[in-house]
């Protein structure tokens, strides 16, 4: 009966409007006007916005039932759906800014003026007698260097100015960049960005005239040897024909190149033992992830950016740490050189030993087709004359040792199949073990219908204690997680699958590293979270929706794609893609994991939906046949 009606529900949601995501607040409420009355949902009253031009507002009109009801937002139309919920996109204006919100129904007026706090865009003028914005420096703070380095200095200021960064005594001018949109949001979504002179909303706005457009002042200040040890960074903004302006940057230390700083790495800061144990490495301060590494992992320091200690992997190659996750310690620079490669078989697994002496930094990337994984440890020197591998392993083919540039040293593992299942790195002692996880013996057996038969599958309904996305009228998002978390539990465990659940009542409450931590002690085969989905400030929700699912690892993308294909038919929603996507639960590189955003909460006709047991089961239905259409493939290419 469900799957019948299916179409209906699409043709339905073809005219459904997109909402976003914005953090759950207090609703303003209208005066009542004979029971008529108008609820803003998001944002709160007072709330600083993440967009300068253009927004969303939604909420709900309460006492409409007996008739149509016309809502307007500072004029602009927007369509009430029958269950009371309205979303709106209406332009701003920089500044203390009102939401002006009428509605009428049946002859019955309610209005309510809900006030928000706009900020300027980035390049508009700024709204004291600063020629620039304080809060656009860069650099700023402590920053630990060495001589020779070459420093990038910028900052946001008015168009013909004269821009200077002093340190040292050396003086070096900063040239106007070209007016780039910074919104990472709509660059994510792929939105078109706003042209000079107007609003995304089309209506012109002469804060962002191109003529009034303030500009990024940017250059590079090389550290001459001989510079003091410590200096002061300051820019100098002068008018033509005014006094310079200055302004304190950050304050320079020059590191002596002769002294070996060594550090432990641990992202455990305050000893809970309720993190996932994997420092971070990153391509720069603040910005990639670029590896995982276990907590004790101990490594040369260097630099210090942006609250981010630089730490050295071989010569030309560092990745960088947040400060709080570096713990400084005595002793020589990490190094060691490796002389035999061990293989052993582990129940449900086979692993990679590297015998060694130091903690030493390593980096694990896996790839597909073919299924190889490389390991790359730094400061490590090869002298490897033998690999021992374990005659009862059945999961390693091949093995291959390189030395590609001085101190890495880097080993290839060919796995059988096509499909990697999960994989691990620890420490026992010093050495270095990477485990690889076999599929599912469950698979090899084809006596029952569904592949799901015996597969230990984790239920993640997301969010909790946080709301995550609240719709217009109230429906929060973990409410609605939970509903399709339980029907998807119920339908796999009718299936033959083994289910575990991070939460399974409201009051249940669990943070992001304590959900992984259950789906790795229970020895989960698959993980997969539930979610419903929603926007940034400034991202047309008209302009975006759909269904999407999310993963991190290549051996994730493959379910990724089964969930969306057997989702989309039964949400009934466009196809928004399968992401890869940085999000906690993902990064769990033990089992397969996805994350499902099914609907956008923010969207009246949506969490009207969300609130049906009939559409919660179909999305349930959506996944768990999706769960099967992946494990199905898994087990053809077993047989």
């Amino acid at each position: 009966m469900l799957r019948k009606s299916v179409p209906a529900l699409a043709l339905l949601l073809a005219s459904a409007a997109i909402a976003a995501r914005g953090p759950a607040r207090a609703s303003a409420v209208a005066a009542v006007a004979d029971s008529l009355a108008i609820r803003v949902q998001y944002p709160s009253a007072g709330a600083t916005l993440g967009a300068s031009d253009s927004t969303f507002v939604f909420g709900e009109v309460r006492g409409g039932e007996a008739g149509a009801v016309s809502l307007t937002v500072n004029g602009f139309p927007a369509t009430v759906h029958p269950g009371g919920g309205w979303l709106a996109w209406v332009p701003l204006e920089p500044g203390s800014f009102t939401f002006r919100i009428r509605a009428e129904a049946g002859g019955r007026v309610a209005e309510i003026e809900h006030p928000v706090e706009v900020p300027r865009p980035l390049f508009a003028p700024g709204p004291d007698t600063l020629p620039y914005k304080p809060g656009t420096i860069e650099p700023t703070g402590a920053l630990e260097l060495y001589a020779g380095d070459t420093l990038r200095v910028s900052v946001v200021a008015a168009p013909g100015l004269a821009v200077r960064a002093r340190l040292g005594g050396r003086i070096v001018p900063l040239a106007p960049e070209p007016v780039l949109d910074p919104d990472l949001g709509r660059r994510v979504w792929g939105e078109d960005l706003p042209v000079e002179g107007a609003t995304r909303s089309g209506t012109p706005s002469a804060g962002n005239a191109a003529a009034q457009r303030w500009r990024r002042y940017a250059g590079e200040v090389y550290l001459l040897l001989g510079t003091a040890l410590r200096d002061s960074l300051v820019l100098e903004l002068r008018r033509p024909g005014e006094e310079p302006v200055l302004a304190p940057a950050a304050e320079v230390l020059l590191l002596d190149p002769t002294r070996v700083r060594i550090a432990a790495l641990d992202d455990d800061t305050a000893g809970t033992g309720r993190t996932d144990g994997r420092v971070i490495g990153r391509t720069g301060p603040g910005l990639g992830y670029r590896m995982l590494m276990p907590n004790g992992t101990r490594a040369a320091i260097a630099r210090l950016r942006d609250g981010y200690r630089e730490i050295a992997l071989a010569p030309g190659r560092s990745a960088w740490i947040d400060v709080e996750e570096v713990f400084p310690i005595e002793g020589p620079r990490p190094g060691d050189e490796i002389a035999v490669v061990r293989t052993r078989a582990r129940e449900g697994w086979s692993e990679v030993v590297l015998p060694i002496d130091e903690r030493l930094p390593a980096r694990v990337e896996q790839r597909l087709d073919p299924l190889r994984f490389a390991i790359e440890v730094y400061g490590l020197v090869s002298n490897v004359d033998w690999i021992e591998t374990a005659a009862a392993e059945p999961l390693i083919e091949a093995l291959r040792w390189s030395q590609p540039v001085d101190e890495v040293f880097r080993l290839e593992v060919d796995l059988a199949g096509d499909q990697g299942w999960g994989w691990r790195s620890y420490w026992e002692g010093t050495h270095l073990v990477v485990g690889f996880r076999h599929p599912p013996a469950s698979l090899a057996d084809r006596r029952f219908r569904s592949p799901l038969h015996g597969v230990r599958v984790v239920v993640d309904p997301g969010h909790n204690p946080g709301t995550g996305a609240v719709g217009p009228t109230g429906l929060e998002e973990r409410e609605a997680n939970l509903a399709i978390a339980l029907e998807l539990a119920r339908i796999l465990r009718e299936r033959g699958a083994e289910v575990v659940m991070t939460r399974a009542s409201p009051d249940s409450a669990l943070g992001l590293y304590d959900r992984t931590r259950l789906a790795v002690d229970a020895e989960g085969e698959i993980f997969v979270s539930i979610h419903n989905n929603a926007l940034p400030d400034g991202v047309n929700p008209f302009e975006n929706n759909g269904t999407s699912v999310l993963f991190y690892h290549p051996q994730s993308e493959p379910l990724a794609e089964a969930v969306q294909t057997e989702l989309l038919p039964r949400t009934g929603l466009a196809d928004h893609g399968v992401w890869h996507q940085n999000l906690a639960v993902l990064r769990m590189s033990e089992m397969p994991a996805v994350l499902v955003e099914s609907a956008f909460m923010m969207i009246p006709e949506q969490e009207a939906l969300l609130r049906t047991p009939e559409y919660r089961r179909a999305i349930a239905e959506g996944v768990a046949a999706g769960l099967e259409r992946f494990l199905r493939q898994r087990g053809e290419e077993l047989s």
